[in-house]
């Protein structure tokens, strides 16, 4: 099959349908409206289109540029980094030195670009924390020296598939709606949003605090507080059984700067329900500001705190994961090696490197698409473990190098040879 083969660049005539606006929770499943049919202006092509700027799509995005392919980005917002960046989880959790290929450069880019090194409890026990605004423009520069274009500002809402390939992923933007065409898609959007408009098999699993957003403190003396907790264990006991009245989440924690302090929070939600976001939004923002007042008050070390950052964007544990070609286990945890492996992660809780099998990233349906990040095709307690942003950037590389070689081979991903894609792959310095 000729690389040019898959698509033409014509105009699509898509319908579809919405829902009235206002209250939808007051309005009956029934009440729906037709949407006018029109023709989509198709406004741009690529060898291979990512969606998604997080850690996955980033490294996705970057492996198949680096092979010499027309790559484009389509990101939501105005900046890279995803859940690094937006979401405020400004530490490489889950990384380890034993891990190889661009896992490895952002963490040296991590540490160059003035990151620390912090001891943690976690299995790596040491993991690189960063400035998120820094984070935002090392992932923009090493995208652009890539070659990869971006597209910022654009939502992607749907697609049109044909014979169980996707002619044309649709977009939302200040444009209005239009739409983009490629031979091979790279979803890290994180929900697998593309599994639900192309007909992908998957499992949509939310958890009892699934959903984030994270905060920062600024002009705090950890060091006093660290004193305060070490030395007065009882009092600060009191004080967090008063805080979990709120249930307002975990920290602080230390990120290597003894001025600021970070939060962790969770909320029960479905990340793929409009109103579970907007409630989370609401909810969490007022307890920022409960907790705050709450820390100044009464916490050593938090006197003159203010809030520095709240995340711009919600974070989510698990939701949607593609049903693939394997589908990964606790036992495969256990086990830890692939004939299939595209690289190795370091999940939580697990005590060893993991072997990545490259058939969890292929789903069962839809030949011309690749899934990367938390959505993976696994088990949810699988998914737990494995969804930190260095397992996400092992996943994306693979993911960007089996893309690029299905486009130059003229091959659907299912069908790579596994030994091409593995040399490709250590070319990129990746440990197989």
């Amino acid at each position: 099959m000729n690389r040019r083969n898959f698509l033409s660049t014509n105009a699509l005539g898509i319908a579809g349908s919405a829902m009235v606006a206002g209250d939808v929770s007051a309005q009956s499943k029934q009440d729906k409206i037709k949407e006018q049919s029109r023709d989509i202006d198709v406004i741009d092509s690529a060898d291979i289109i990512v969606l998604g700027g997080g850690p996955s799509g980033c490294s996705a995005a970057i492996a198949a540029g680096r092979l010499g392919l027309n790559v484009l980005l389509v990101e939501r917002y105005g900046y890279l980094g995803g859940m690094a960046t937006g979401g405020l989880v400004i530490g490489y959790f889950e990384y380890d030195k034993g891990m190889r290929g661009i896992v490895s450069e952002f963490a040296e880019r991590i540490i160059a670009d003035g990151g620390r090194y912090v001891e943690t409890n976690r299995v790596s026990k040491h993991e690189p924390f960063f400035n998120p605004e820094i984070f935002k423009i090392m992932c923009l520069d090493m995208v652009e020296k890539a070659n990869v274009r971006l597209l910022f500002h654009a939502w992607a809402v749907g697609a049109v598939v044909k014979n169980d390939i996707i002619e044309a992923i649709i977009i939302e933007s200040k444009s209005g709606r239009q739409a983009l065409r490629a031979q091979m898609i790279i979803d890290c959007t994180g929900d697998a949003d593309t599994a639900a408009w192309a007909g992908v098999p998957f499992e949509n699993t939310t958890e009892s605090n699934g959903l984030a957003l994270d905060f920062i403190y600024r002009n705090v003396d950890f060091d006093k507080y660290r004193h305060f907790t070490t030395y007065f264990p009882d009092e600060w006991k009191k004080l967090n059984e008063k805080l979990d009245q709120d249930n307002i989440g975990w920290g602080p924690w230390y990120i290597g700067w003894n001025d600021l302090a970070w939060f962790n929070t969770f909320y029960k939600g479905n990340p793929t329900n409009v109103r579970d976001l907007t409630d989370c939004e609401i909810d969490i923002r007022h307890k920022i500001v409960k907790h705050w007042d709450f820390y100044k008050k009464n916490v050593p070390g938090f006197e003159v705190a203010t809030i520095s950052q709240t995340a711009s964007q919600i974070g989510c544990r698990v939701s949607r994961r593609i049903t693939g070609e394997h589908i990964l286990t606790m036992d495969d945890l256990k086990a830890g090696k692939f004939d299939d492996t595209i690289g190795k992660i370091c999940p939580l809780k697990a005590g060893n490197l993991l072997d990545v099998p490259y058939r969890s990233l292929v789903p069962k349906k839809i030949n011309n698409v690749l899934y990367a990040g938390r959505c993976i095709s696994g088990t949810v307690d699988v998914i737990q473990r494995i969804r930190g942003m260095s397992g996400c950037t092992v996943f994306g590389q693979g993911a960007g190098v089996a893309a690029a070689l299905s486009v130059k081979e003229g091959v659907a991903p299912r069908k790579l040879e596994i030994g091409k894609l593995q040399a490709a792959l250590r070319n990129q310095g990746v440990a197989i």
